[in-house]
């Protein structure tokens, strides 16, 4: 699937004596614009399903999946089970230049940037992987992070080299993986025409996106057309008809309903939060670059350092700020 969209890059709030960081994600509907950095991340499921898109290609999400993303790749978490949780591992240059060392390294990162990034590990290994991240992930000493960081990568990297990618792939259907292509390239298409071209039944394909990917078909197409219409409208060159018109939506009336179902807020609030959003992400790393061992202050909570704040959105009701490090 080709990378559609725009994304941006974002600067992780890591303070500068730090070389990683980790968070705990819990939850969906995880308001997080496409996006890239320069560290490279490591995700391990631990509850739920989705997907994730990396680089432009689609990777189903569930119990045990360890997934990485190389430096200065596009991702964007995508659909999620309400009770989807995961650890993320951030580690800066210096750091993961320690732990990928040698000729080995150098394969494992230019086929992790390749697209072979995904893996569902053993039950084992994957409860091994968890139950390390936990003993490091509140620590507020960087040595005893880096130690972590580094002993989790290797055997991380250990686990993933047992496991084909193959499993991965396969996750995804035929039939699923057509129409995602097809709504990606255009996403007017109905339940209807999908189905037909994609030689399925439409409540079989509906199901199937269900079982797959966490959500419906229908729903599945919705928020496609909702993440399209932020990338046209948040370019400032469309009016929100022409916008949501070009996404795929019908009429205004059907899109501003779907749009509000989805997010919780009028197309104009939520818009005028993207914006917010952005300039909050780029101030936290700068503070976090200025300020690296004191407490400091976001919306008005205490945030120390390795610590995150992190916005959700619900289908009913308007943004909640997250603060800390177990999201």
């Amino acid at each position: 699937m080709a990378a559609r969209w725009s994304s941006f890059e974002e600067v992780q709030p890591i303070p500068p004596s730090w070389d990683g960081i980790v968070w705990h994600h819990v939850g969906n509907h995880y308001d997080h614009p496409r996006h890239r950095h320069v560290a490279l991340e490591l995700n391990l499921v631990v509850g739920g399903r989705g997907h994730y898109e990396v680089g432009g290609r689609c990777h189903p999400l569930s119990p045990g999946t360890a997934l990485f993303i190389a430096p200065g790749t596009d991702h964007y978490l995508e659909e999620r089970t309400p009770d989807f949780e995961m650890w993320i591992l951030a580690l800066q240059p210096a750091l993961l230049e320690r732990t990928c060392a040698g000729p080995e390294g150098a394969v494992f990162l230019r086929a992790i940037a390749a697209g072979e990034c995904a893996r569902l590990l053993s039950i084992d290994d994957a409860r091994w992987l968890g139950r390390e991240v936990r003993r490091f992930a509140d620590t507020g000493s960087p040595g005893f992070l880096h130690a972590g960081l580094t002993y989790a990568m290797a055997g991380a990297r250990e686990a993933f080299a047992r496991f084909a990618a193959g499993a991965r792939e396969a996750a995804i259907s035929g039939e699923v993986r057509r129409c995602m292509t097809l709504l990606d390239e255009d996403p007017a298409l109905s339940r209807g025409d999908l189905a037909d071209q994609a030689g399925a039944d439409p409540d079989a394909l509906s199901h199937a996106f269900k079982r797959e990917l966490g959500v419906g078909l229908v729903a599945y197409r919705n928020r496609l057309r909702v993440r399209r219409f932020l990338e046209l409208a948040s370019t400032g060159r469309l009016t929100l008809l022409a916008a949501c018109l070009q996404a795929g939506f019908g009429s205004y009336a059907q899109f501003h309903r779907v749009f509000v179902a989805e997010t919780g807020q009028t197309p104009r609030a939520h818009l005028a939060r993207r914006r917010e959003m952005k300039g909050d992400l780029a101030g936290r790393g700068a503070r976090a670059r200025n300020t690296p061992t004191q407490e400091r202050t976001d919306r008005g909570a205490t945030i120390r350092p390795g610590e995150v704040v992190t916005t959700f959105t619900s289908r009913r009701r308007a943004a909640v700020v997250s603060v800390g490090k177990s999201m």
